[in-house]
């Protein structure tokens, strides 16, 4: 399985503090059947991550990776907060696209006033970004008016949710707006959000199993959705079909 966002990268935002947790979170990956994962630390105002450092950051944790026999592939990328991304440079902005593929992982404002934030990713759109939006079924916003999370996808604009978000660890509310986007068909990813090995933990399989209570069938989309629509997204090109719930 390939997990598209995945705070691995340790010391540089609320993901692992020291290598040891992060080869914990990577072993663990590993354990579970994922097979390449994209670091994404955050790249907003709080973390201020340098972006240019990431490839030095990746290459270290793979060797650490390969040094301990811990069969995992390790990508670059980003979380980007849109207030950020108007302060990177292009060459920074290379620097954290998905896999150094086209796409952009940009993380939907848990903030619940409502503002301009689609109208921002529309006119992106229009600049010819390809853009995948991180957990938007954890954003207030799109939980309130999903017909905007819908205009979005519309655009062109992808969606990855987190695997926990279909089993409820982000609450009732979350799981049940998750099940709505899976059968609306609006989802085009599911990535772990992993932060460490034990309260945020890495794994894509179960989730599906879990999600099978609220929508039979779902498991016949774990493949496009862990596998070949990520793969696509990182080789930017078009999607594969989607195939059918069920």
């Amino acid at each position: 399985m390939i997990d598209l966002h995945c705070h691995l990268l340790p010391g540089l935002d609320d993901g692992p503090r020291t290598m040891p947790e992060a080869l914990a979170l990577a072993r663990r990956a590993a354990a579970s059947g994922t097979s390449t994962i994209v670091a994404t630390p955050h790249i907003n105002h709080h973390w201020r991550v340098d972006p240019l450092e990431l490839a030095g950051r990746v290459a270290a944790i793979q060797e650490a990776l390969d040094r301990d026999g811990i069969s995992l592939q390790v990508r670059t990328g980003g979380e980007i907060a849109i207030t950020r991304l108007a302060d990177l440079r292009a060459e920074e902005i290379d620097a954290v696209r998905l896999g150094g593929g086209p796409y952009l992982l940009l993380e939907c404002p848990s903030d619940p006033s409502p503002w301009d934030f689609d109208a921002v990713l529309l006119k992106l759109r229009e600049r010819g970004e390809s853009m995948l939006l991180a957990h938007p079924e954890r954003c207030p916003l799109f939980q309130r008016e999903p017909e905007r999370l819908v205009r979005l996808v519309e655009s062109g604009l992808l969606c990855s949710i987190t695997a926990g978000s279909m089993w409820g660890q982000f609450g009732g509310r979350v799981q049940r707006f998750t099940i709505e986007l899976l059968r609306a068909r609006l989802v085009h990813d599911v990535a772990s959000d992993a932060h460490d090995s034990e309260r945020r933990p890495p794994g894509l399989g179960a989730a599906f199993t879990a999600a099978e209570q609220d929508l039979p069938g779902i498991s016949a989309q774990a493949e496009w959705l862990s596998q070949l629509a990520p793969a696509a997204i990182l080789a930017g090109e078009s999607l594969p079909a989607m195939p059918p719930v069920g």
